[in-house]
């Protein structure tokens, strides 16, 4: 436990360390100080990934259950997210001004959450948990990514002068910030389709039933048709631009309490078992 938590606060350190220099970097106008932002959070990456990787070994299953594992590794997929993105499009590295205040907030959150081991029962050891919990983390990824490019594209879009804007007047133009966030919705439907399929036959295995109207099987499911929602009016209406990203900001909330405020607010079986409440 000591090694693996040990791991983890280095992670969330470095983490904080590349939220505060992408804000340095953003105020202050130096792109120096952005690089070292990026660096800090590939730096981060290493340690979390440890640490994940020690649990994983030590408990027998990947981060698919209690609130500290899964949010945390949310936290890891955001931070990738960020890398591959800068990776593909080197202009694009300003972004993360964005996206690692969340996956810092995310994974500080998890660090102050139970931590207790829990394990795997036979009802809930399935290869359909494996493939629900992997596409869980590729839809969330998928969606933090699209809410950042749409928060930079309505930030550029409303012009005027600051710091901010100077730093994201360097991203590229406004019509690959719209593309690439409509993309990453584009995806992250799928996914979510894919999970929600996975989840249900997982929870017929489990509970001998596909679908129950949990609270989380219910939010996921309007999670789903909000994206469905923007899909179709940007395919069918013709959204692009502002409404477009206004739409994909606001999204992400709905995404977000589904994840998080669900098993707060409600009392379900996903919670008990997923989440460890």
């Amino acid at each position: 436990m000591t090694s693996e938590i040990i791991a983890m606060w280095t992670g969330v350190t470095l983490y904080a360390a590349a939220t505060v220099l992408y804000v340095v970097g953003t105020v202050f106008r130096r792109d120096v100080i952005t690089k070292w932002a990026l660096g800090a959070s590939v730096l981060g990456i290493g340690p979390h990934a440890v640490g994940i990787a020690i649990r994983w070994v030590r408990i027998g299953h990947g981060p698919s259950l209690g609130f500290y594992e899964v949010v945390s590794s949310y936290a890891l997929a955001s931070v990738l997210a960020l890398v591959i993105l800068t990776w593909r499009f080197p202009k694009i590295r300003n972004i993360g001004v964005i996206i690692m205040p969340v996956a810092f907030l995310l994974i500080a959150g998890a660090m102050f959450t139970p931590k207790a081991d829990l394990a795997l029962t036979a009802t809930l050891s399935s290869w359909w948990l494996t493939i629900h919990v992997a596409f869980a983390k590729l839809t969330y990824t998928a969606f933090i990514a699209s809410f950042a490019l749409a928060v930079a594209y309505l930030v550029r879009e409303r012009g005027g002068h600051g710091p901010l804007h100077d730093v994201l007047d360097k991203l590229p133009r406004q019509e690959l910030l719209d593309d690439l966030s409509y993309r990453f919705i584009g995806a992250g439907f799928i996914f979510l389709g894919i999970m929600i399929v996975a989840g249900a036959i997982w929870a017929n295995e489990a509970w001998g039933r596909y679908w129950g109207w949990d609270p989380i099987e219910t939010w996921s499911l309007i999670s789903w048709v909000v994206y469905a929602i923007y899909l179709h009016v940007r395919l069918t209406l013709g959204w692009r631009g502002r409404r477009a990203a206004w739409f994909a900001a606001v999204a992400l909330p709905v995404v977000l309490f589904t994840l998080i405020g669900v098993p707060i607010a409600y009392s379900s079986i996903h919670g008990a078992y997923l989440l460890g409440y």
